[in-house]
């Protein structure tokens, strides 16, 4: 199985480990009989470069030695990886790829579009915004998601970007408190929580604008692909910055549970247990 990421683009994504991720997956697949019915499962990393164009590279060679592949993340490269794993007869199973539509494509998880949709269903809410890190891998994620959420009937009228510089998170935030009737502001970054400095300076610019008074929702769309630990977990980086944790009472976060164990403890475990190398700190992954 071929796990495709830019893990050696982005440093945020590179904490996922993703090496160590895949030999526990396929080492306890391996130990199970129920799931290898005679085959021997085995992982190997491919790298998805970040810029847009090139996405897919990592992907070309892929037929020779992969029988499936995980991935791609960057949601512009959906559609060319789509048609290759099609014309392989490969699974291509991406959390990503959400409207390509490919023939052998499958979502392991309920698309962070319809997640959404349900919830500003839920409270009435209609008029969405989209903010996006610079990166390729999230304006092409903020696009996909607007494209998505305006095939549902909502109003997406603003989408734009904002960098690590405040000038730029301001830009982005007038145009919001200038739309009509904007309630919810999707943030297509790495969390805050995580260490994604995109997201604070905006939260902390969107304090200073008295955006966080309850007007608008900020939603980190992250946060929607993974288990984002949440019980009795401390986060330093409100702890230790009053301004940013004032503006994040502005902000509504929706992850996937985990109600038997916490994505940290589960690792513990398995570190615990050898099947991840001792030096693995859970809490920086």
């Amino acid at each position: 199985v071929g796990v495709l990421g830019p893990w050696g683009c982005d440093p945020l994504l590179a904490r996922a480990l993703p090496e160590v991720a895949s030999s526990l997956a396929v080492a306890r697949l391996n130990r199970d009989p129920g799931l290898t019915t005679g085959y021997w499962w085995d992982a190997v990393v491919l790298p998805e470069p970040c810029v847009t164009p090139q996405a897919v590279a990592g992907l070309v060679n892929a037929d020779r030695y992969a029988s499936a592949i995980v991935g791609p993340l960057n949601a512009a490269a959906c559609g060319a990886a789509g048609l290759l794993a099609a014309a392989w007869n490969k699974p291509l199973v991406s959390w990503a790829c959400e409207g390509a539509g490919a023939v052998t494509l499958v979502n392991p998880l309920p698309s962070p579009a319809s997640v959404l949709h349900t919830m500003l269903q839920y409270f009435h809410w209609a008029h969405v915004a989209v903010v996006a890190a610079p990166q390729d891998l999230w304006v092409e994620a903020g696009a996909e998601l607007a494209q998505e959420l305006r095939a549902r009937g909502l109003p997406v009228t603003v989408v734009t970007v904002a960098g690590e510089h405040e000038d730029e998170a301001e830009r982005a935030l007038r145009r919001v408190q200038m739309a009509d009737g904007v309630r919810v502001v999707v943030m297509c970054m790495h969390s805050v929580l995580l260490g994604g400095q995109e997201q604070k300076v905006l939260l902390e610019k969107a304090e200073d604008l008295g955006m966080t008074d309850g007007t608008f929702v900020f939603i980190p769309y992250d946060a929607l692909t993974f288990p984002l630990p949440y019980r009795h977990v401390p986060y330093p980086v409100l702890a230790n910055n009053t301004k940013l944790r004032l503006a994040y009472d502005a902000v509504l976060t929706i992850t996937i549970d985990s109600p038997n164990t916490s994505f940290h403890e589960a690792l513990e475990d398995a570190r615990r247990a050898y099947e991840v190398p001792k030096h693995v700190n859970p809490t920086e992954v």
